[in-house]
């Protein structure tokens, strides 16, 4: 266990080397939520993107469904996955996050069943594709995203990819958007191995999701790995304290502990659901409904 913090430490040094790239980061919300449209081609024409693969899944025993796209414009090829789309499905995640032991994941720790489940249900003709998509379009990063539980499956979808197909880790990234805790450090440590182009969590303001399911804190309410039993997060924190929004101010997060940074959103001790569900300044799920343009009578969250 130490050995492999210790490699955990190194990581991390060399990975915040990175550069955090705002606008790119700006551009992933867009396909974000391009997932939460049953039509996401609105959002994906206005984006100058190729529309190339869009699914939704029933991804877990209530019936609750899980929906996915992938697009490529000259540069990146975009995955997207979206978020918890009713209190119900949020119900069953905590029930299942809590109730249920993390699934062990071959050579990459162990994650939070749900996230796992619901990935596992749409993956495979996404993979199918991606593995076309690497060869014909090898200058081209691949960016995993994603909102909320769609966040956490881009996470883990990011590590199974490049776990699969180690070349592509150079240019592979993970940017995600009021994420949960995925799984343990051993995932942790993974995933920030094998996701080498980097791997980035924006949080805004006192998001409450980012802070589920709850870490193991010490005597000085410092999140810590307890022996790979608790959950821990992963990639660098982004964090937003205010509204998000064009002239707001944000802290890369590279301080202690690792990714867990106490001097970043991890000082709150009070949290808003409403800050969970906007970034950018825009309504996350709504935007996307509306194929990415703000409703007639939308006011900015502030």
């Amino acid at each position: 266990m130490r050995y492999g913090f210790a490699l955990f430490i190194c990581l991390f040094c060399y990975f915040v080397s990175c550069e955090f790239d705002f606008e790119l980061s700006h551009r992933a919300l867009e396909f974000a939520a391009a997932a939460y449209s049953v039509d996401p081609t609105p959002c994906i024409l206005k984006n100058n993107a190729t529309l190339l693969f869009s699914k939704k899944v029933e991804c877990d025993y209530m019936q609750d469904e899980c929906w996915s796209v992938i697009a490529a414009d000259d540069q990146f090829i975009f995955v997207g996955f979206s978020g918890t789309k009713s209190k119900e499905q949020l119900v069953t995640e905590l029930v299942e996050s809590i109730g249920r032991p993390k699934h062990k994941l071959h050579n990459a720790g162990s994650v939070h069943y749900y996230f796992y489940s619901a990935l596992k249900m749409m993956w495979s003709p996404m993979e199918q594709l991606l593995r076309k998509l690497k060869d014909s379009m090898p200058d081209h990063k691949i960016v995993f995203t994603g909102h909320s539980l769609g966040g956490a499956i881009a996470s883990i979808a990011s590590t199974v990819f490049v776990r699969n197909f180690p070349e592509t880790s150079h240019r592979t990234m993970s940017i995600t958007f009021g994420q949960p805790r995925v799984g343990n450090l051993e995932y942790a440590i993974a995933h920030d191995k094998l996701v080498a182009a980097g791997s980035w969590r924006l949080i805004h303001g006192r998001d409450i999701v980012a802070h589920i399911p709850l870490c193991v804190e010490s005597y000085a309410r410092s999140c810590i790995p307890f022996y790979n039993h608790g959950s821990y997060h992963h990639g660098i924190e982004v964090w937003f304290p205010g509204n998000m929004t064009k002239h707001d101010t944000f802290k890369i997060c590279n301080g202690s502990p690792i990714n867990e940074d106490n001097k970043c959103s991890n000082t709150n001790r009070y949290f808003d659901i409403s800050d969970h569900l906007f970034y950018f300044g825009h309504h996350v799920s709504d935007y996307g409904v509306n194929g990415c343009v703000d409703p007639p009578d939308y006011r900015v969250h502030i």
